[in-house]
């Protein structure tokens, strides 16, 4: 139970380093160990607005797949 607050309150504090723009989105799911969708539908439930949405997070995973090839 300790573990999971601690674990909450890590989360809490890079989720306000986001909403400061000290951490970066990309960041942030990478400290976070989710998806860019994940992290974009966690700051939706914490009323945080992502700067893309999730249509144009699609549209640079098409990009980035095509360019991989």
């Amino acid at each position: 139970m300790a573990r999971e607050l601690l674990m909450d309150g890590l989360k809490y504090k890079m989720l306000l380093g986001y909403k400061e723009g000290r951490v970066s989105l990309a960041k942030l799911s990478k400290m976070l160990g989710m998806s860019l969708s994940e992290v974009i539908d966690l700051l939706s439930s914490f009323g945080l607005q992502s700067p893309i949405s999730y249509d144009k997070y699609l549209q640079g995973m098409a990009t980035a797949r095509k360019a991989i090839r």
